[in-house]
């Protein structure tokens, strides 16, 4: 796919709360140009996650003759292929979509679009902080998530281990409750679940550290030269940034120039192990092979 016009890139946050210093979000435009910063329409000094999620379905901001790409630094789904079901009380076998749907359901009452209910509910497959292990807790990881671990793309956590900093458990539970409303409206494709074809914005899931790899660097990002060093290398214009950079911002930069260096790239678009069954249920990280 080379018709995108926009490339967007999302440090996603999980965390309990409204306003949220974790979630910056990037935009560059198809060519050369540096990414840029996008700031809340609110006028807030940060994003809420239901902000987002109404800016996304809103148009981003763009004209109606432009299509985006946006990628999201979360899992899309839980871990399934392991053991052929995501939970072994389920009377049926859903896919993705309806896990969406299902986790969204256990966390009504939950802020902008928190995680929580669903620990809650399934809190003995959890590992939890001060909470201990659940009978059922296995660190389980999806196909891709794996894969990338055997390419040393950088490490994955299980979305079941809620324990420490590289926790992602919170943030992907937050995103399937996101991607339970944008799956919904109209002109959204949400890959690899549904191909993509004319929708003015693709959403797909990403692993900032994957484009920081492309570029050749491993490690967080956090002064400005470091960033312009790898956008250099990733066919992009240099922000000019000096001095200290917090990562989330460096991490959603990077993330709109990588996805507008590899948005061409048909081996991304079809991995070797995106299988039909791993398409419904575990969904795939873009940019892993």
């Amino acid at each position: 796919m080379n018709d995108f016009t926009h490339f967007i890139g999302i440090d996603w946050s999980g965390a309990r709360g409204r306003r949220h210093p974790g979630i910056r979000i990037a935009v560059c435009a198809a060519g050369a140009g540096a990414p840029r910063l996008v700031m809340p329409p609110s006028g807030m000094k940060n994003w809420s996650r239901t902000e987002v999620q109404h800016w996304i379905a809103d148009g981003m901001g763009l004209t109606d003759s432009d299509r985006a790409l946006v990628g999201i630094d979360s899992a899309f789904a839980l871990p399934h292929a392991d053991k052929g079901l995501y939970f072994p009380d389920f009377a049926n076998d859903p896919d993705a979509i309806f896990m969406w749907d299902y986790i969204d359901d256990h966390c009504g009452t939950d802020d902008d679009l928190y995680g929580g209910g669903f620990v809650d509910a399934y809190r003995e497959h959890f590992h939890l902080s001060g909470g201990g292990k659940g009978v059922h807790y296995e660190r389980r990881l999806r196909v891709t998530e794996q894969i990338s671990i055997t390419r040393k793309d950088g490490p994955c956590e299980s979305v079941y281990h809620l324990i420490g900093p590289s926790q992602v458990g919170l943030s992907a539970l937050s995103t399937m409750r996101m991607l339970a409303f944008l799956h919904f409206q109209d002109d959204i494709a949400v890959w690899p679940f549904v191909e993509p074809e004319d929708e003015r914005c693709v959403l797909v899931e990403i692993y900032a550290a994957r484009f920081a790899g492309l570029a050749g660097h491993r490690g967080k990002v956090r002064d400005g030269e470091t960033l312009d060093t790898l956008l250099a290398a990733l066919g992009s214009h240099k922000t000019g940034i000096t001095g200290g950079i917090a990562d989330h911002v460096s991490d959603a930069m990077l993330t709109a120039a990588g996805l507008r260096a590899i948005a061409a790239t048909q081996k991304y678009w079809h991995p070797d192990g995106l299988s039909d069954r791993v398409r419904e249920t575990e969904g795939w990280i873009f940019g892993i092979e």
